[in-house]
């Protein structure tokens, strides 16, 4: 059984013109974009692995602030930088509109706050780093800290395929961008140069493809208005082309190495697994063949059983320290933080309603009395009413809320959208409603989103660097796309694995971690009020709990009951409580549901539950 709609994530990706990259695209001439003119009839195509790279901004940042007679003096990356205080806190902003927030605590041991990097051209948002400054001398304060770096990669293979044609593939890492096609044919065009064709009949299309000045290949990609220019890939950053590269392809798996990140980490066999199944397992995701017409592209594969991490294998040049795009995994935490308030003695519940008071603050009235009873609980199982689902004609669409300018602050915007149906009434997932969430965790908590993350989750949790996607209006995003590492997305599941524990410390309230993974809604097409072929186009069925999604994992006649998040490309979170197992994917095949799709069942369950020797 698979759960949820096809293609979740968020909707932040845009087209956008090649202007604005300036020396980005290599300083391509004025004269048809520095195309030499060849006499393609005389050259053999131009067989290898071709790249081109997005021009990247530095990923960490030094930072002192020093008070000298009540004067404070701010230094970013050896500069002077301008300081503001106000109400307590201290601001500081660059030129290219990055700046930091942050507050000098009690003691004045630390200033703790967030780095705010501003969006970029090349589907990366506005995203907050959490920043912690720690005393060096009295009055003095420092740190180095790694922000959001923005790789943006376009490969382009060329190669003879097994029936002697000569073929092709684009892959994007970050957002598989690849011109609609998995595979190309390449033949020589009237144009002096080469086509990617894909596609027959009134389905074909072509991209042009020639030789430019200095051994440089010119490929049309729609995302841009003029030409890009690739270059042969050195070693190194084919490593981000290839799942694994021939020297890696034998490398043996090692135990996950203990980190001081608070994972405690086994070998596989202390914990009932069969080590060389596991090995069985990489060395076959290690083979994956990048060219296939349905390429398997996991970034990383983790699995902890019994509260121990014993599995921990990356590919396509990702690694531990890498943060990974979690997509809309990262709904389920506004789920996860209800149970940490709860813990901690708030009060709220699933029963809470959040729009009567959001649009009362913001001086709006109710259009519509019945979003007065709109729950927590509805929006959680993506049964509010309102007119918001997975079709991007919807007007509360997660592509429609993100392409508006009117509306900055997006717990408005989704408040203000039309009621379709009484709450409760019809299943329609909706990413507005997972970031509504955050409405009522600003109101209970006293701070925004991401910082009640950072003092709820990832500081018990001991997380690594990450970055947590904001709306225009700075509130943090809960709908999808923050940025994390694998280890630490694999901590949520195993703390929710042991009951809302983690090291021995209860986090979530007990009795939320039951309630949000019970199953409360089946999807279907009686609940999504969709015909069956449209159903099959939207959803993977299953059930919906607060966020989290139910079914069920086969092996082979046996099925475990589980319950996951998961994202577009292939960000997953498996738990199957039976086993005592948490299994986490990252991954790039973007709006590909039919394949991250198939994964719980052909790796969890083909692979990953039948290495384990204890079974029940």
């Amino acid at each position: 059984m698979s759960l949820g709609p096809l293609s979740k994530g968020n909707g932040m990706k845009r087209k956008l013109s090649a202007t604005v990259f300036g020396a980005g695209l290599l300083a391509m001439s004025s004269t048809q974009s520095g195309r030499a003119q060849a006499d393609v009839s005389t050259i053999e195509p131009p067989l290898g692995l071709w790249v081109w790279s997005a021009d990247e901004v530095g990923s960490h940042v030094s930072m002192s602030v020093e008070i000298t007679d009540n004067d404070w003096s701010v230094t970013v990356d050896g500069a002077k930088a301008e300081a503001v205080r106000d109400d307590g806190l201290i601001s500081v902003r660059r030129s290219d509109g990055h700046k930091f927030v942050g507050k000098l605590t009690a003691d004045k041991s630390e200033i703790r706050g967030h780095w705010f990097q501003p969006p970029s051209p090349l589907d990366y948002q506005f995203v907050a780093t959490p920043v912690v400054l720690s005393a060096v001398t009295s009055g003095k304060w420092q740190a180095e800290f790694a922000i959001q770096s923005r790789p943006y990669r376009i490969f382009l293979d060329i190669f003879q395929n097994k029936g002697s044609e000569i073929s092709a593939v684009i892959r994007n890492p970050e957002g598989n961008n690849i011109l609609g096609a998995t595979q190309f044919r390449l033949i020589s065009d009237e144009n002096d140069g080469w086509a990617l064709m894909s596609g027959r009949g009134e389905r074909e299309k072509r991209h042009h493809l020639d030789a430019g000045v200095g051994g440089q290949l010119l490929l049309d990609y729609d995302r841009f208005d003029e030409p890009i220019p690739l270059k042969p890939a050195t070693e190194k950053i084919a490593a981000g082309y290839y799942s694994r590269q021939n020297g890696e392809l034998l490398r043996r798996s090692e135990p996950p190495p203990r980190l001081d990140d608070g994972w405690k980490v086994s070998a596989p066999e202390d914990v009932g697994f069969d080590p060389a199944a596991l090995q069985a397992l990489t060395a076959k995701l290690a083979n994956a063949d990048t060219r296939d017409r349905r390429p398997r592209m996991i970034h990383s594969l983790l699995v902890a059983r019994k509260g121990k991490l014993v599995f921990e294998e990356y590919f396509f040049g990702h690694d531990r320290e890498a943060r990974h795009d979690v997509r809309s995994l990262g709904k389920v935490f506004g789920s996860v933080m209800i149970g940490a308030l709860q813990q901690q003695g708030y009060s709220i519940d699933a029963s809470l309603r959040p729009i009567p008071d959001l649009l009362k603050r913001a001086g709006r009235p109710i259009d519509d009395p019945r979003k007065a009873d709109i729950s927590l609980g509805h929006l959680m199982t993506y049964t509010s009413g309102l007119d918001c689902d997975v079709n991007s004609d919807s007007a509360g669409s997660e592509l429609r809320m993100w392409e508006q300018q009117e509306e900055k602050d997006y717990w408005l915007y989704t408040a203000g959208l039309r009621m379709l149906h009484d709450p409760g009434e019809r299943y329609a997932y909706c990413s507005g409603s997972a970031n509504l969430v955050g409405a009522s965790l600003r109101s209970v908590g006293g701070a925004s989103v991401h910082e009640l993350f950072n003092r709820l989750i990832a500081r018990p949790l001991k997380f690594g660097p990450y970055h947590w996607a904001l709306a225009p209006n700075g509130e943090g995003y809960l709908g999808g796309g923050a940025y994390m590492r694998p280890r630490d997305i694999l901590k949520i599941g195993a703390m929710f694995a042991a009951g809302g524990i983690w090291n021995d410390k209860q986090v979530i309230e007990k009795n939320w971690v039951s309630e949000s993974t019970t199953a409360k809604v089946e999807i279907s097409t009686k609940t999504t009020g969709m015909t069956p072929e449209t159903f099959r186009n939207s959803y993977f069925g299953g059930s919906q709990a607060y966020i989290w999604g139910v079914g069920t994992v086969a092996v082979g006649e046996r099925r475990y009951m589980s319950y996951e998040a998961s994202g577009n490309g292939g960000q997953l979170l498996f738990i199957i409580p039976e086993l005592d197992l948490v299994v986490g994917f990252t991954g790039g095949n973007y709006r590909m549901g039919g394949i991250w799709g198939r994964w719980r069942n052909e790796i969890v369950g083909g692979h990953i539950i039948p290495a384990i020797i204890d079974l029940p």
